[in-house]
């Protein structure tokens, strides 16, 4: 994903909530504005952007890792790491 597009999703899903005193559309409302704002007429099939679906998640309260979990994406796991004395090493 584009964190560019991210960008530009988390402020289009800011700018509805606005306008709908901080309340978001439910799911197929949503996709509909999405598809007449990215509406390009050689394109006839729509598909909505991972970008702004991920919007739409983080805007109902998810977290990073449950939104790629939710969208089928693969979440790295970071693996505690352990600080060593730098005198352990030599």
């Amino acid at each position: 994903m584009d964190n560019l597009k991210i960008d530009r999703a988390l402020e289009y899903v800011k700018q509805i909530t606005e306008k709908n005193h901080g309340d978001l559309p439910d799911w197929n409302r949503y996709q509909d504005m999405v598809k007449n704002l990215l509406s390009d007429p050689s394109d006839r099939r729509f598909k909505m952007p991972h970008e702004y679906y991920y919007a739409f998640l983080r805007a109902k309260g998810m977290t990073h890792e449950e939104c790629l979990e939710r969208m089928g994406l693969p979440v790295r796991k970071k693996a505690p790491t352990e600080k060593k004395s730098f005198w352990k090493f030599w």
